[in-house]
């Protein structure tokens, strides 16, 4: 009972280290192309997922990662918002001209 007990804990404990590396990837992937803001957001849960305390056991190892992973998903999702906030005169502008590229379609 006590090595089944074991198993599950090492299962539970080998997903949090799963979900910390694919945060901190994410994390750090969301950086490539700015719109592609689902990759923030997937980063966010699953440095949730890893950083939670249910089910045992804690995560300790790659806490550091999750964390991180969760830090850079939430950078884009702060930075985004503010350069479209600061440009959008020009924003307009650009729409504008590609609508007169494209002939007004």
């Amino acid at each position: 009972m006590n090595n089944e007990v074991d198993a599950k804990e090492l299962t539970v404990l080998g997903q949090k280290y799963a979900f910390a590396t694919v945060s901190l990837v994410l994390g750090i992937s969301c950086f490539v192309n700015l719109l592609g803001l689902e990759k923030a957001i997937l980063a966010i849960v699953f440095g949730w997922l890893a950083l939670r305390a249910t089910p045992e056991p804690l995560l300790q190892k790659h806490r550091g990662w999750a964390k991180i992973g969760v830090s850079f998903g939430i950078l884009p999702l702060i930075i985004l918002p503010i350069i479209l906030i600061l440009n959008f005169d020009r924003l307009r502008e650009l729409i504008e001209c590609l609508s007169k590229m494209s002939g007004g379609r």
